[in-house]
């Protein structure tokens, strides 16, 4: 597993952005993803779309003032598959 990816994970479980509680996707993959080169970055892509896929991070589309935009949280029911994949 990607190391970025699992600092993304890391970070939004300290966070506690699970369930309900969303933040904004791009702010956070980028803070996460900027210190990558191009081919770690594409392995970190590829990644992440496998968890979204696999609902382990919710992904919802929310309405703010400057228009629509991404948002994610962990998925509570899959907490303990997110925690294996840190350790």
């Amino acid at each position: 597993m990607n190391c970025a990816l699992k600092a993304l994970i890391r970070t939004m479980l300290n966070q506690r952005i699970i369930g309900g509680v969303h933040t904004p996707e791009k702010p956070l993959l980028n803070s996460k993803t900027k210190w990558l080169t191009n081919s770690e970055r594409k392995q970190f892509k590829k990644e992440y779309k496998t968890i979204l896929n696999e609902k382990r991070i919710i992904r919802m589309k929310k309405k703010t003032k400057r228009g629509q935009y991404w948002h994610i949280s962990l998925n509570p029911k899959k907490l303990d598959e997110l925690n294996d994949i840190i350790d």
